[in-house]
């Protein structure tokens, strides 16, 4: 393959001014391309940094430190050859040329672990790892993340395949001895090892949106009536006056998002407009988009003007399953008694009593809403799925496991079954890369950094 054989050149570090730049070349034509930059009496070690200069013709260009990694002991299973240069855009580009013009190639988005993939460095769940690698923003992201290029999750993934293909061995060897006279294994024996395959698919499953959450972060509505205070509890959060805060009514009309982290999770916490009727066509507009809000939020924080007449929220609330936590707002000006009215109102849900305006009991707040998304969640040291195509791939496996108990209990033909277990076996290879496509391919490796 011409797209193997060829030898890619790339700026691994993000591009600008710094200390530092590192360029990778992977690829056969490594060591030669760069003998010609540097001088002739360098010797290339394998796994060690060693300090020489870079010359174009006899300019002298830069001085840099080369680390060679010799296939196939390598990240690409390729010779790699590492220049770390000073950070100048203009050095950086410099070797970058001298190297195209004897023969490199500019990499493309992804292409240095593509490589690894496609040499069976490295599976493509793995693959995947290392992209939620480098994007991790929080360290359940990372520890999610490290599962995946660790492994772990593969690992899993493996086992099941390994189970799976233990069933569909054991039907295929009745089909080949389908004329003599031998015990065949029972149906109940068939399904008993299909439905441990399945209990063992059905936890990634049902952690998967815990695993997305904490991959992207939760997506935390603010809620409430106008003037209760959502506006003012996000500057709260950000400790900046990021919305602007208004006493008159429907001030905000759009969804605003910020981020903030706290015990190991990013919030994205969107400012929404308050909820009301109102004949106000713009103002309608962004009710409705906190409404969307609302349905596709991870958590709601709801908060209550402690000071006003009990609203009626339920109606907006319609998911009993959606994490909640009501906030009793405006503990400055309200009277104590009201507040404990308010609480017993709203006993069965987490409640906590704030100022927003005075910024009291936010850290508190902060530190219930970790609780909230941690209760009746798995450990963050479980391992989870935090992709779509992953999820969509594991629905499909099992789908196709349960057709196939069902057609074993029905006393189908062995080959019906096998049939039904092998395109299980597929959608679960889609995960580890073994029958994926090259759109697929080209989709997963686009969104990675040039260099990596």
């Amino acid at each position: 393959m011409s797209y193997i054989n060829s030898t890619i050149i790339a700026l691994s570090t993000p591009p600008g001014f710094g200390a530092i730049a590192v360029i990778r070349l992977s690829g056969a034509e490594s060591i030669s391309i760069v003998k010609q930059i540097i001088p002739g009496n360098f010797v290339f070690i394998p796994n060690k940094a060693t300090f020489t200069q870079v010359f174009d013709n006899k300019n002298h260009i830069d001085d840099i430190v080369l680390t060679y990694f010799k296939s196939p002991n390598s990240y690409t299973s390729e010779d790699i050859v590492e220049i770390s240069c000073h950070g100048s855009p203009y050095i950086v580009e410099k070797i970058i040329s001298l190297c195209t013009k004897r023969g490199a190639s500019i990499a493309q988005p992804g292409e240095f672990t593509k490589r690894a993939f496609l040499n069976s460095k490295i599976d493509l769940s793995q693959a995947e790892g290392v992209n939620s690698l480098i994007h991790a923003k929080t360290k359940a992201a990372h520890s999610s993340a490290r599962n995946l290029l660790d492994g772990k999750t593969g690992a899993i993934l493996k086992d099941i395949k390994s189970q799976l293909i233990d069933a569909i061995t054991l039907l295929e060897l009745e089909l080949d001895f389908s004329e003599e006279e031998i015990e065949f294994t029972s149906t109940k024996t068939i399904t008993n090892k299909l439905n441990n395959i399945n209990a063992l698919i059905r936890p990634l499953l049902l952690n998967y949106y815990f695993g997305k959450m904490l991959k992207d972060g939760v997506k935390t509505g603010i809620i409430g009536a106008p003037n209760s205070g959502k506006s003012s509890l996000m500057n709260a959060f950000l400790q900046d006056e990021r919305v602007i805060v208004s006493s008159e009514p429907g001030t905000t009309r759009d969804s605003i998002e910020e981020s903030f982290k706290r015990g190991g999770i990013q919030f994205r916490l969107i400012d929404t407009a308050g909820l009301r009727t109102t004949n106000n066509v713009i103002e309608n507009m962004g009710i409705d988009r906190s409404k969307q809000t609302i349905k596709h939020a991870d958590l709601l924080l709801l908060l209550i003007d402690s000071t006003k007449p009990i609203e009626a929220f339920d109606k907006y609330i319609l998911n009993p399953d959606k994490k909640i936590i009501i906030i009793l707002n405006k503990m400055d000006i309200c009277e104590s008694k009201v507040i404990n009215t308010l609480k017993q109102h709203f006993n069965k849900y987490n409640t906590i009593v704030i100022s927003a305006k005075n910024h009291t009991n936010i850290h508190n707040l902060a530190d219930l809403m970790v609780k909230t998304v941690k209760s009746g969640s798995p450990n963050f040291d479980e391992i989870f799925i935090t992709h779509q195509r992953h999820f969509d791939a594991l629905i499909k496996t099992e789908k196709n496991i349960d057709i196939a108990i069902e057609s074993a209990c029905n006393n189908n033909p062995s080959e019906f079954v096998v049939t039904d277990l092998r395109i299980a076996l597929n959608h679960l290879d889609e995960i580890l890369g073994k029958t994926t496509n090259d759109d697929i391919l080209n989709n997963i490796f686009q969104n990675f950094c040039i260099g990596k």
